[in-house]
């Protein structure tokens, strides 16, 4: 079988065609670049379906935590600041998309995740008055804790939990907050929340 110089032109262009084409969906797939600055923008417009019906300045960025290949964020969205998460997919060459995305009337937001076979307690909240520096949650049985040395107005925290539980969300009757002075001040705070 004898191959031309044309036939291997159109075998190239067929290539540069094709890694073009991949190229452009990925881009169009993971269109996020990671930047806390202009992720305000990135939402408003997920949830006005690219329309400008949404306005970026009204929605805040707050902690994250990266486990695995997804980004969690806390934020609060529109003029009643409503408390929620956007939650980030990393694709296979950095670009990021919006997975998912909550909001509502809660003060927090937990749950279970698992990545690479382990899994991850996630606990978010707003304590206005800055005054939990420790959380105990109990889930099935076992006790956790997470450490939130330096107490603000919103928070986010990891710990990996036993990778055999199943649960996948917390028993808010099971979470205890502690003051720095050890205080069990659960009682001041109402723990209305949903799911991350």
């Amino acid at each position: 079988m004898h191959i031309t110089a044309k036939t291997v032109r159109r075998g190239a262009a067929v290539l540069i065609l094709a890694a073009a084409v991949l190229t452009a969906a990925y881009h169009f797939s993971y269109p996020i670049k990671l930047n806390i600055a202009t992720l305000p923008e990135e939402i408003a417009a997920f949830l006005g379906h690219g329309s400008s019906a949404w306005d970026a300045s009204t929605i805040k960025i707050y902690d994250g935590a990266e486990i695995g290949n997804r980004m969690y964020f806390l934020m609060e969205v529109g003029p009643e600041l409503e408390f929620g998460r956007v939650i980030l997919e990393r694709g296979p060459v950095g670009g990021y998309r919006i997975d998912r995305l909550g909001y509502g009337g809660e003060n927090f937001l937990d749950g279970i995740v698992e990545s690479g076979g382990k899994r991850y307690l996630l606990f978010g909240g707003r304590d206005i008055a800055a005054r939990i520096t420790r959380i105990e949650v109990t889930i099935e049985g076992r006790a956790y804790e997470l450490e939130n040395p330096a107490p603000r107005d919103h928070f986010l925290l990891c710990a990996e939990i036993d990778g055999r539980v199943e649960d996948s969300h917390v028993d808010r009757d099971k979470v205890r907050f502690y003051s720095a002075d050890g205080e069990d001040i659960t009682g001041l705070y109402d723990l209305s929340g949903g799911g991350i």
